[in-house]
């Protein structure tokens, strides 16, 4: 069934719609290296733009796992333009994040779930929780919620899109969960085998996972092993001073401590992380939904992204310093 979706305004530095992302790939790019590194499951184009020297870092940055967290494509999108013209979409110059991207070699995945992407709308900035979660999760034929987070008691990691009005963003167009695992070892999404497919050829430190959520916090490498935790708290110490000169809330790295809390289930984390021999980074940005005290004040469009570019920074300073390479060396000794 095609279900409309509806049309939200924003403003022009918020690109994450596909349509739109896609055009700016195949007419914009000057300095970018574009790559399709697969299509989804509903065949549309799986794209990658590399920027910087060969002999440079290696970084990735991933956008667009879930379709209904717009903000994170946005996010991607506004940093290829930095990387193209030497200004974010909205035109602020971001000279702290281009400097630490001098001597990375940083791939850039803007839309890893583009059928998730194509079933949300533009934007869910002031809207409600719930109206986030039926684009989350999508809708059955009965009108029930697809149980994906929502009225699940154990996770799903794949239903019947036959059985669906629509799919969420949480899902590919096959009805396959974009980021839970149910082992380490491959991935039911082609989109996920894909971009591992291109990790395992570009080798790069670390990857950064943008996602949304009520508010700004960035995981602790539950899956991971000790020597990667001083990293990440390093990634929370500089990230408090630079949200904090922003005015902006940080909140505590997430499932820290000693051991950090393992999670439930495998994410994408652990899968790329066992294969590529590789840090994961994931980091949840604002989402700017209402409906949570705890998730105001509530922030805007810009905001939104710049949060995201701030991490983006920190994230380059420390590769750009070793510490992935450190760690991942630590781990699984010289590669």
């Amino acid at each position: 069934m095609d279900v409309p979706i509806p049309q939200i305004a924003a403003p022009n530095y918020w690109l994450a719609d596909a349509q739109s992302v896609w055009r700016y790939l195949s007419t914009q790019l000057v300095r970018g290296r574009l790559k399709q590194i697969g299509t989804s499951s509903l065949g549309h184009p799986l794209h990658v733009v590399e920027y910087g020297p060969e002999s440079g870092r290696p970084l990735m940055v991933i956008g667009g796992t879930h379709g209904h967290e717009p903000g994170t494509v946005a996010a991607a999108m506004n940093l290829i333009h930095c990387l193209e013209q030497g200004r974010d979409l909205a035109g602020h110059p971001q000279r702290r994040l281009l400097g630490a991207l001098e001597d990375i070699r940083l791939c850039v995945l803007p839309m890893l779930n583009p059928d998730g992407r194509l079933v949300c709308p533009l934007s869910f900035h002031a809207q409600g929780i719930d109206t986030c979660t039926i684009y989350a999760c999508g809708l059955q034929n009965n009108g029930d919620l697809v149980p994906y987070d929502a009225d699940s008691q154990e996770p799903c990691y794949h239903f019947p899109p036959k059985k669906c009005l629509f799919m969420g963003g949480q899902f590919n167009g096959a009805g396959y969960a974009i980021n839970r695992r149910r082992s380490t070892e491959a991935s039911s999404a082609v989109e996920v085998a894909a971009a591992l497919d291109f990790t395992l050829d570009r080798r790069p430190e670390a990857i950064l996972d943008l996602h949304a959520c009520g508010y700004n916090f960035a995981f602790q490498a539950r899956s991971h092993e000790a020597p990667y935790w001083p990293v990440m708290r390093e990634w929370q110490q500089r990230a408090e001073g630079l949200f904090r000169v922003k005015g902006r809330v940080l909140k505590p790295l997430h499932g820290d401590g000693d051991p950090p809390t393992p999670p439930l289930f495998h994410f994408n984390s652990s899968l790329f992380h066992r294969h590529g021999h590789l840090m994961w980074i994931a980091f949840e940005g604002r989402q700017g939904y209402l409906g949570r005290s705890s998730f105001m004040p509530l922030p805007t469009h810009w905001e939104i992204v710049d949060d995201y570019l701030s991490a983006v920074t920190v994230f380059s300073e420390l590769g750009h310093e070793g510490h992935y390479e450190e760690a991942n060396r630590a781990v699984f000794g010289p590669t």
